[in-house]
């Protein structure tokens, strides 16, 4: 992107993150790359790039597939770098993702928008690639080539609230994929906090498209994690409260 054009996306990022009222500060995590060559290592956000296609049918929906590489970690609230938080990420093993998303889009947008992306689905899955050699065969059917050593560290299948923003210069996206689970590769790779969190945010920016047939997009990407809002919290105490009475009436 060209500079003022990089500037208004920044911009525009910001606001998106801020209208996102839920969302909370840049929380830590740990991570143990000693089989890799590190060690311990704190952290607070994944960053890297991505190639997406995004089909758009002629009733005002969509379908995405997206590939990311995910090869630079970010500490003290996502201004200290991979080097100068200790990682060897990038450069002895890599992390890569992918996700999906299918919605709806509205003409005119949302926030001032041109147009508007609301995905009603969506999942978001986060691999390791020892041998740093994975890469995308085909991105509309996340055919990946070279993935016998990767590790399924996390994943989710259902995605919270979400928008994208699409601009006449380009656009920006952030997508909460809630109930975020580690597998147990990913317990070995993420150390704490424990139980991990439970939320992942992803957002980033992309250039302009027309809202029609099959398009590739390019662009950065973030990924941060996070805890339920108290509200969601709130709603899984009454249900396991209501088993709890439930289980006394039974017994």
């Amino acid at each position: 992107m060209k500079i003022k054009t990089l500037v208004k996306s920044i911009a525009l990022t910001a606001g998106l993150s801020a209208s996102f009222a839920s969302q909370a500060d840049f929380l830590d995590f740990e991570i143990d790359e000693t089989p890799y060559g590190g060690g311990i290592v704190q952290a607070d956000k994944l960053n890297g790039g991505y190639t997406e296609i995004i089909n758009f049918d002629d009733e005002g929906g969509f379908t995405v597939s997206a590939f990311a590489s995910m090869n630079q970690l970010f500490g003290n609230g996502g201004t200290a770098n991979s080097s100068q938080i200790g990682s060897v990420i990038g450069a002895n093993y890599n992390l890569y993702a992918t996700f999906t998303a299918e919605g709806t889009v509205m003409s005119p947008g949302a926030m001032g928008s041109n147009s508007s992306l609301s995905a009603d689905t969506g999942s978001f899955s986060l691999y390791l690639d020892a041998d740093q050699d994975t890469f995308a065969n085909d991105v509309a059917t996340l055919d990946l080539a070279n993935t016998a050593d990767d590790m399924l560290l996390g994943s989710s299948q259902t995605i919270g609230q979400n928008v994208g923003l699409l601009y006449g210069f380009g656009g920006v996206f952030d997508f909460m994929f809630r109930d975020f689970e580690l597998t147990e590769d990913g317990d070995t790779y993420f150390v704490s906090p424990t139980p991990f969190y439970m939320n992942v945010r992803v957002d980033g920016d992309f250039d302009n498209i027309p809202l029609e047939g099959e398009q590739q997009i390019t662009g950065d990407v973030s990924a941060v994690f996070d805890v339920p809002e108290p509200s969601t919290i709130a709603v899984l105490s009454l249900g396991l409260l209501g088993l709890g009475a439930t289980s006394r009436r039974k017994s």
